[in-house]
């Protein structure tokens, strides 16, 4: 016990000790707040890779639709559109 309260008492052990204190929790940029913003840039991260991602396949569909087939063919499967004189049957599958 009397080796413990030896070195704890060290005036450079106690200030090393309240530096960690310091570091680790009261200060405006303490290891838990820089914790919680490199979480946070993580989530971002992963948004954006997710929105390149959609942005890249929107700008795939676009490039798609300046054809009039595949246009006439995109309005009618997405969007149910149909010519005059056109019947539309939508048959759901089990998987959808």
């Amino acid at each position: 016990m009397s080796v413990y309260f030896k070195y704890l008492t060290n005036r450079f052990v106690l200030a090393l000790i309240v530096f960690i204190a310091w570091i680790s929790f009261i200060d405006d940029n303490s290891l838990i707040y820089q914790h919680g913003l490199n979480k946070q840039i993580k989530q971002l991260e992963d948004k954006k890779a997710f929105y390149t991602e959609a942005i890249k396949k929107q700008k795939q569909t676009l490039k798609d639709l300046n054809n009039d087939e595949k246009l006439k063919k995109y309005a009618r499967e997405k969007l149910l559109m149909k010519q005059k004189g056109e019947d539309i049957y939508i048959i759901e599958t089990e998987n959808q």
